[in-house]
């Protein structure tokens, strides 16, 4: 837009600030589409919280769609001997016994007490892994034998240092005591599989650390073993103290023996996860809800209309919105609609629970029967039936429609964002049109000020003649 400057008028004596009225005059076509600009950037704002709380509800019905949503469970045990975790959704609710009868450990194998100063000749020491059978007089071994190279004078820490720098399934270190110091061997994991044997060639010295499955003078072993328990009556074992998917969905980790006494787990349908669940939807559902209200509706007592009041766009979708859980699941058998569940829909569409104690009553039996909140919510549906679809999964539909690309949003947010740049060509065209006739009337202004500049010159002159005639 040009500035406003001097038109050069002087000699007129017109006064200039008639441009600027002139030029302002033409701008007032502005004023209505700066106000059409500014509803339109509402309009805009308005459609991006929309839009951003409808992605909110589609998390949320996704979530109550997926039919693992209602078999969350927790589980408890009566003995800290037994402890139970929740893996998936196959924990089924109730009870079972486990008796814990063996620990899972390593082998470890301590040789006899030797001084400090204690040194070994050259020589190489092979460790086989594998399972001792009953009377420990066999190795079924299931590895390849480790050999390791001890050199010549070697020292208990040096033996430790050959054995680890192989990093096999052995670990060896030294203890040190007042007695003196022993090579322990210890296998990495646990289980009956991880036993070991220790050959020795080479120096006679290096006989001091072999084992072949017995203790011998001095030296203390420890066998390897699996974790066994008895569930529900059936032995069972593992390799670590850790029982995976013997119960489904569960995970049991063994801390001691039960001396006989079994613990009991129990399973039980997680109450409060699923009420969460359904808040969390609820919530997201209310909050669009009264966005959409609060964006179309009219205000009586301040005379206010909604951004977006009239918008057939915004209206439609609203009506949409709401009729997707106004109405009842075919097939499900409790509960086929909200009502049956405690949850009410008010007036405007607002979903609530628990306000009357009837309704409050009907929900926590709700809570108690997740079978038949599956079906209300995530029934999977038949093809052509869309009364048989549960009512998050025709909530998670309709969002998932209405946000995809040529979605409604998608549509809306183009018509808006159209309207909103012809908006702005107007203004431009508008602002070029008051800048051509500020220039033009500039123009005329100075040619109309020299012309009267030299009308004035010629008076003057003529006044001065007309003077000295009189004289």
């Amino acid at each position: 837009m040009a500035t406003l400057s001097s038109a050069g008028i002087s000699g007129s004596g017109l006064d200039e600030t008639m441009i600027a009225k002139l030029v302002a005059l033409q701008k007032q076509a502005l004023v209505p589409l700066q106000q059409k600009a500014s509803v339109l950037d509402s309009k805009i704002s308005t459609f991006g919280q929309l839009k951003s709380l409808m992605s909110t509800l589609q998390d949320a019905a996704k979530a109550m769609a997926d039919p693992d949503t209602w078999r969350v469970t927790n589980v408890t045990t009566s003995s800290t001997a037994v402890t139970m975790s929740v893996t998936d959704a196959n924990a089924l609710p109730g009870s079972s016994e486990i008796t814990v009868t063996e620990l899972a450990r390593s082998q470890s194998v301590a040789s006899g007490v030797m001084t400090s100063d204690a040194r070994f000749g050259a020589g190489k020491l092979t460790i086989t892994t594998g399972r001792w059978s009953d009377d420990r007089t066999q190795l079924n071994n299931s590895g390849t034998p480790l050999e390791i190279d001890v050199p010549a004078d070697a020292k208990l820490e040096d033996v430790v240092k050959a054995i680890n720098g192989k990093n096999g399934d052995v670990i060896a270190s030294v203890l040190k005591d007042a007695q003196g110091e022993r090579l322990v061997l210890r296998s990495r994991k646990t289980g009956a599989d991880t036993g070991f044997s220790v050959g020795a060639s080479g120096d006679a010295s290096l006989s001091a650390l072999a084992f072949n499955g017995a203790a011998t003078t001095g030296s203390v072993v420890q066998y390897a073993q699996n974790a066994q328990a008895v569930v529900n009556g059936i032995s069972v074992e593992s390799t670590t103290n850790e029982f995976k998917q013997t119960l489904p969905g569960l995970n049991i980790t063994v801390n001691q023996k039960t001396d006989g006494k079994p613990v009991t787990a129990t399973v039980t349908s997680d109450t409060e996860a699923m009420k969460k669940k359904i808040q969390t939807f609820m919530d997201a559902y209310n909050a669009l809800n009264d966005a959409l209200g609060n964006s179309t509706k009219y205000d009586a007592e301040s005379k206010q209309a909604g951004v977006l009041q009239g918008d057939s766009t915004t209206v439609g979708l609203a009506n949409s919105f709401r009729s997707v859980m106004s109405g009842s699941v075919t097939g499900a058998d409790t509960f086929k609609r909200l009502s049956d569940m405690g949850i009410q829909i008010q007036k405007g569409g607002k979903l609530t629970f628990g306000t009357t104690a009837s309704d409050k009553a009907k929900f926590e039996a709700a809570l108690k029967d997740p079978t038949a909140l599956s079906k209300i919510f995530s029934a999977a549906g038949e093809d052509g039936q869309p009364s048989t679809q549960g009512l998050a999964v025709r909530m998670k539909d309709f969002t998932t429609k209405a946000l995809e690309f040529e979605g409604t949003f998608d549509n809306k947010s183009k018509s808006l964002q159209a309207l909103k740049k012809d908006n702005g060509k107007s203004q431009d065209r508008v602002n070029d049109q008051a800048d051509t006739l500020e220039k033009r009337l500039r123009a005329q202004y100075a040619s109309l000020d020299a012309k009267m500049g030299r009308y004035s010159s010629l008076s003057a002159y003529m006044n001065q003649q007309v003077s000295q005639w009189n004289k």
